[in-house]
């Protein structure tokens, strides 16, 4: 349930009464749900990290969108309020699947709605370095990179980054996976949970991020997939890039996919090695 002065407040801020609400997802650091008024919203609640710095960096992310959305093939969430102390936010409910789950499911024109998320990446890129691009921090300053990197395993990581030449970096979205975007029945594509610190670094990195969760989530959430049904992902995929253009080409991909996974099983190991070795282990299979 949601406390009744929350709801107080954003019937106050949004000038209208909210009749109902239902709960959407539950994690361990935030719930999501679904209000119902004269519209829906989607409100965010956080147990742990403070969300005013995620709220405030999807609104600039979404002013500069608006600014040029008619140009532009995918949508940004309005944000409408964040909550007095940063604990919620209300945004734009998007009444979509996400595109992980259309993959699984087997949508019918999923090729070319990938083809078009490919597109849409670039876009995003494009629209956020111009924007953002004097403000964003270097990728290698990342916290885990940073750990990884004074590491024996990732002595060569910040070797790897600086072979890329500086007309391959653009502003990054981070964490660009299939799960973080939905697309509607009326085919509107939206970018979800834009991060909160902007990254500047190779257009690669979101790349492979996109290609190697999608490959790891297709198989956790249907491990027959291996066996039937790979090769539709492995042909999103490959429409996929081909939809962001030459500028992803496959040894520049190559190089990135070494940084990323390594990062990635990192991260996994740093939580519990378990998990670490889990991924790993996936990574060599996919």
């Amino acid at each position: 349930m949601i406390d009744t002065a929350i709801i107080q407040n954003i019937e106050a801020c949004l000038e209208e009464s909210i009749h109902g609400h239902r709960l959407l997802t539950e994690t361990y650091p935030s719930r999501i749900f679904v209000l119902q008024g004269q519209r829906d919203y989607l409100l965010k609640q956080t147990r742990t990290i403070p969300l005013g710095k995620q709220f405030e960096n999807h609104k600039r992310v979404h002013d500069v969108w608006a600014s040029r959305k008619d140009e532009l093939e995918f949508r940004i969430p309005t944000p409408y309020l964040l909550g007095p102390d940063n604990d919620y936010m209300v945004m734009e409910y998007v009444d979509g699947d996400n595109l992980l789950n259309q993959l699984i499911q087997g949508r019918d024109d999923i090729v070319n709605v990938y083809r078009r998320i490919g597109k849409s990446l670039r876009q995003y890129h494009a629209l956020a370095t111009e924007a953002f691009g004097d403000v964003a921090e270097p990728l290698i300053q990342y916290g885990y990179l940073q750990e990884l990197i004074s590491t024996r395993a990732g002595r060569h990581i910040a070797e790897r980054l600086d072979a890329f030449s500086a007309d391959t970096h653009r502003v990054l979205f981070k964490d660009f996976t299939a799960a973080n975007i939905a697309v509607t029945q009326a085919g509107d594509v939206y970018f979800l949970d834009l991060q909160d610190v902007f990254y500047t670094g190779p257009l690669t990195y979101d790349l492979c991020r996109f290609i190697d969760t999608t490959k790891v989530f297709s198989i956790v959430r249907n491990p027959l997939c291996l066996l039937h049904g790979y090769g539709r992902v492995r042909e999103a995929l490959d429409a996929f890039v081909q939809g962001y253009g030459a500028e992803a080409d496959g040894a520049s991909l190559a190089k990135m996919q070494y940084i990323h996974r390594q990062e990635q099983v990192y991260i996994k190991t740093t939580k519990t090695w378990v998990r670490g070795l889990v991924l790993r282990l996936l990574f060599t299979v996919i």
